[in-house]
């Protein structure tokens, strides 16, 4: 028995005859349910567009045929990111489809999609989501992901809406990268729902907004509690300080692919590792020092002893659980230098600004408009370069 169905060009609408025994029945409503009885990748049977394609067209090194190549080494990439772009895969024949796969690109994380949803049509104008996902996280490079829903309708047209990427940015200049995106029909009584890996909440502090990703259930609660609870106390205070015109919405993300303490990149997305705070569950001022970087938002140039000792400053200036912490600024001994960083370069901070009060002000707004200079801003600042002052440092480090 041949069955015919009709799917529409911008122009015209085309017939095409198929049999109908293993794609479905009609139902009441006229919808396609599945009768499918065997798992299987649909993608190389359709057509891929994109809404934003890569600028050297879609058959280029990093264009868009790559993201249905079935190859995980090469990629799509984009250098404007869009939250309301898509990539769409159309099919000549309507598709049971109830799972796919994402596959992360081969270099920087930011460039990754975290927020998505799957939308399905079989006019091209109204659309069914069939699936949705946030703050997801890829733990390593061209690492692929299976997502799976429940789904018995077929559709000739499915859409990837990213409408967020791992650095937390939008417009021009912003890249987007994804290796692949594969279709999968899936048997009605095989379907599973893969469940959502993160929760979220969304706290509010005066004109400032934190969004709480746990993406790791196993770490105590009083660890949100505090984290939440930093954000609200000394956010406003570094922002005040350092710079007023800083992000007034940021990110907290729990996240057990990310391994070290916590780290700061994109735009005001600190994420931090389950891990260690399984073990340092009073250390809660790392978000004070990752607040710092936030509100720092240096574009380059600036060496990282001066970034990693500011942010440590601001931690022992206002941090509110450092001595039940036991973190504290360690004593002068030889042998230290003020481009050791971190915690060294903020005692050698605390000293200065005694001596030259406001100068860590002038320090990180120097940074962060791009003047700084290790000679120039010190000579200008104190009549001394920072070797000097250094020296001087060694040879009376009281604070």
């Amino acid at each position: 028995m041949l069955k015919f169905s009709c799917f529409f060009t911008p122009l015209f609408c085309v017939l095409v005859a198929h049999s109908s025994c293993n794609k479905g029945t009609i139902s009441q409503n006229n919808s396609i349910t599945s009768t499918i009885t065997k798992e299987q990748d649909v993608t190389s049977s359709g057509a891929l567009t994109v809404s934003t394609e890569n600028t050297s067209g879609a058959q280029a090194k990093e264009g868009s045929s790559k993201l249905t190549d079935n190859n995980t080494s090469t990629k799509f990439l984009t250098y404007s990111f869009d939250p309301a772009s898509f990539m769409q895969i159309s099919f000549p024949k309507e598709q049971v489809v109830a799972a796919y796969t994402l596959t992360s690109g081969d270099d920087a994380q930011g460039r990754d999609p975290r927020d998505w949803k799957i939308t399905a049509s079989n006019d091209g104008t109204t659309w069914i989501q069939l699936d949705a996902r946030q703050y997801e996280s890829f733990g390593f490079r061209t690492q692929t992901k299976r997502f799976s829903f429940k789904n018995i309708k077929a559709y000739k047209y499915y859409r990837l809406n990213v409408s967020g990427i791992n650095d937390n940015r939008v417009g021009p200049n912003v890249l987007f990268q994804l290796a692949e995106w594969r279709l999968i029909e899936v048997p009605e009584k095989d379907q599973t729902i893969t469940p959502a890996s993160a929760t979220v909440e969304t706290i509010t502090q005066g004109k400032y907004t934190l969004t709480y990703v746990d993406r790791s259930t196993d770490v105590l609660p009083s660890v949100k509690v505090g984290l939440i609870d930093v954000f609200k106390k000394n956010y406003s205070k570094t922002v005040a300080t350092y710079h007023p015109n800083a992000l007034t919405n940021i990110v907290f993300i729990m996240n057990p692919e990310y391994k070290g303490v916590a780290a700061t990149y994109g735009a005001g997305v600190v994420r931090y590792d389950p891990v260690y705070f399984k073990t340092n569950p009073l250390d809660l001022d790392v978000a004070t020092h990752e607040m710092m970087h936030i509100v720092q938002e240096y574009s380059g140039g600036v060496p990282g002893w001066v970034t990693e000792g500011l942010a440590d400053y601001e931690r022992y200036r206002i941090g509110i659980s450092n001595a039940t912490a036991n973190w504290t600024l360690p004593n002068y001994q030889s042998g230290q230098n003020y481009t050791d960083a971190y915690r060294i370069t903020a005692r050698f901070f605390v000293w200065l600004e005694q001596r030259n009060p406001g100068i860590m002000v002038k320090l990180n707004n120097a940074a962060r408009m791009g003047t700084y200079n290790n000679g120039a801003f010190w000579l200008s600042e104190t009549t001394k370069d920072v070797a000097q002052l250094w020296n001087d440092y060694k040879l009376n480090p009281g604070i």
